[in-house]
């Protein structure tokens, strides 16, 4: 799978055309809103996870220059990616449970590929990958999603396991808050904490639904710094 690298103004016309196919599927002029936010929300998953499975490692766990990948910045895109795939089936799956849109259940799926991966729309290698995701039940995902970001980025293997029991209902929370539904963010969120009951022991957040693109600087709500993801085994 390449990677395709776009310019400021490229971004803004695949957003412009993402707002339109929108309001034009939903009949409503509320589609920047909501793309907006789910953009932020996602977009926060992404850059915490590929922290948490990187950055965060190193910093806790100390250097391995054994599983240093060939080539750090193919491993970061190719990363990116995965969780860019994953992401959009687990949103589209949400989406169609709850029934947030109307048409084909398809529809959804395609359109956030469009949006998210811009011309990676077409590559086989993606769309076999997110093919690949949606035929496979919740947990055969997050099993077969956790594997390949291990192949791509060794370190990843010493990351607490429960954050990638917590990620798909944070994915499905970005994707709740995003058409304003509430009650099923919150849904997402006793999910999350019937994993890691410490969320909401933060006494900042007090493990509370953040917006989309917001983040807890003592906990890391959405997704949990190693203080917490461990915290269940100290």
């Amino acid at each position: 799978m390449g990677v395709v690298t776009v310019d400021t103004q490229q971004l803004l016309e695949r957003r412009g055309r993402a707002v339109e196919d929108f309001e034009r599927n939903e009949h409503f002029e509320g589609g920047e809103r909501v793309i907006e936010s789910l953009s932020a929300g996602l977009t926060e998953l992404r850059e915490i996870l590929y922290a948490r499975i990187h950055e965060d490692v190193e910093l806790r766990i100390g250097y391995d220059s054994m599983m240093m990948p060939i080539s750090e910045d193919k491993s970061r895109h190719l990363t990116k990616l995965e969780i860019e795939i994953f992401q959009i089936v687990v949103s589209a799956g949400m989406v169609n449970s709850r029934h947030y849109i109307q048409g084909d259940e398809s529809w959804y799926l395609n359109w956030l590929t469009e949006y998210r991966l811009g011309e990676l729309q077409n590559d086989p290698q993606v769309l076999k990958r997110i093919d690949f995701y949606r035929t496979r039940s919740p947990s055969e995902q997050r099993l077969s999603f956790s594997n390949a970001l291990m192949q791509i980025l060794p370190e990843a293997r010493r990351a607490p396991l429960i954050l990638f029991r917590l990620l798909p209902p944070a994915i499905r929370i970005a994707t709740a808050l995003a058409f304003g539904k509430t009650a099923d963010a919150l849904e997402c969120r006793r999910e999350q904490q019937d994993h890691l009951p410490s969320i909401a022991d933060c006494h900042h957040c007090h493990g509370k639904l953040l917006e989309n693109g917001e983040s807890c600087q003592m906990c890391g709500n959405p997704l949990w710094n190693f203080e917490w993801l461990t915290a269940m085994d100290s």
